[in-house]
């Protein structure tokens, strides 16, 4: 009998580690024989980095940042010296534990301090760097990491203007710095957590930003602005992607500025990258269940999230698959039937929503435990079944 359990985190109240173990322990409880496989998943968002440099054996150096409002910051660089390879994460300083999301921060938000974390890692001299790109509080179009590199955006009087949505129709030219060559032959890939665009129908960068902080009333001034910063980034660098190609939406637009300072730049779904260096799809075989789940289950859990990377791996390979969520928003028989879950749990129901962060998380725990409890009864009644 063998469980894998390949979780993201429940945002806000536990690591995706965590939510494997919490579950494990439900399950040891009622049937210690049942084989469980850890395989805590990310997207690309809040945790890949750490996620990723555990499951590649990095080490961790501390480095002297600053945060999306400029404040001094801490965050990682993961370095693996065998493969000169670098691992950094955009929440780590853009996202919810620096500041929190408000319309006012938003509009003055950048993405420099992201780019100043990039700059520490190049002293390495690495061949390739990872940048997982989501969870951001951003959506400066990535101006701020693009001017961490050389990238100067003038006014009409010509003075030099702060890389923020506040600025972006100030913009009158640009101008770049040449890169040193260390730098310009490192291979970049970006992880990103969603795969949508800046622009266009459907999920957009526009479906993040009421969560960034933005007011309804501010959703088309966002949009026209990001409009404008790209066609003057575009006049000047011809060769930037489109706004309504995939990933230009992901953290705020933050693709957009890197492929003007680097035009090799190689953009990927971060949970499918995740998923091939865990060797998620490998640990599902030989297992009579798969259990998946995050935070919120909505229809942007579809565009590239962990559990529809999960999901994908699972059907391919034919295997059972659960989903565990903290809450659903939408029809639950349409994510069963495009998700190929067997069912759906979910942690909160509509009662419980006027609850405190730490009621939410003890409770959460218990029911995580109880629902662990409850997959090994299932499992234990397939096994007995097959026999």
């Amino acid at each position: 009998m063998r469980v894998v359990l390949a979780f993201d985190k429940f945002k806000g109240t536990f690591t995706a580690r965590q939510v494997c173990e919490l579950v494990a322990d439900g399950i040891r409880n009622r049937n210690p024989k049942i084989e469980i496989i850890h395989r805590p998943m990310a997207d690309g968002g809040e945790g890949s980095a750490v996620l990723l440099a555990a499951s590649l054996g990095m080490e961790s150096l501390r480095v002297e940042v600053c945060d999306l409002l400029g404040k001094p910051a801490e965050a990682n660089v993961f370095w693996q010296n065998a493969r000169r390879l670098a691992v950094l994460e955009s929440a780590e300083v853009l996202g919810n534990s620096r500041a929190l999301a408000t319309e006012e921060g938003l509009f003055q938000a950048n993405t420099w301090g992201f780019g100043k974390l990039l700059q520490k890692a190049f002293p390495l001299r690495p061949q390739e760097i990872w940048l997982c790109i989501g969870g951001t509080l951003t959506v400066d179009a990535g101006w701020g990491i693009a001017s961490a590199f050389g990238l100067s955006a003038y006014d009409v009087h010509g003075n030099r203007l702060k890389p923020c949505l506040d600025n972006m129709e100030k913009i009158d030219s640009f101008a770049k710095e040449e890169l040193p060559e260390y730098v310009k032959k490192c291979k970049i890939i970006v992880l990103c957590d969603v795969n949508a665009p800046a622009a266009g129908p459907g999920v957009s960068l526009l479906s993040f930003l009421k969560q960034k902080g933005a007011k309804d009333s501010s959703i088309p001034i966002i949009e026209k602005r990001i409009q404008i910063f790209w066609n003057k980034l575009k006049q000047a660098f011809p060769y930037i992607p489109r706004l309504d190609e995939a990933f230009m939406g992901a953290g705020g637009g933050i693709c957009i500025g890197l492929s003007a300072v680097f035009p090799n730049l190689k953009i990927e779904m971060g949970s499918k990258k995740i998923a091939k260096v865990i060797a998620l799809a490998p640990s599902f075989s030989g297992s009579d269940l798969i259990v998946c789940g995050e935070g919120s289950l909505d229809d942007l859990t579809l565009y590239g999230k962990a559990v529809s990377t999960v999901s994908q791996l699972a059907m391919k390979s034919e295997q059972k698959l659960i989903g565990v969520f903290g809450k659903v928003t939408g029809n639950r028989s349409e994510f069963k039937n495009k998700l190929g879950l067997s069912d759906i749990i979910t942690l909160l129901e509509e009662h419980q929503s006027g609850q405190t962060t730490n009621e939410i998380m003890r409770n959460s725990k218990i029911k995580l435990f109880n629902i662990g409890q409850d997959l090994a009864e299932r499992i234990s009644k397939k096994s007995s079944k097959g026999h």
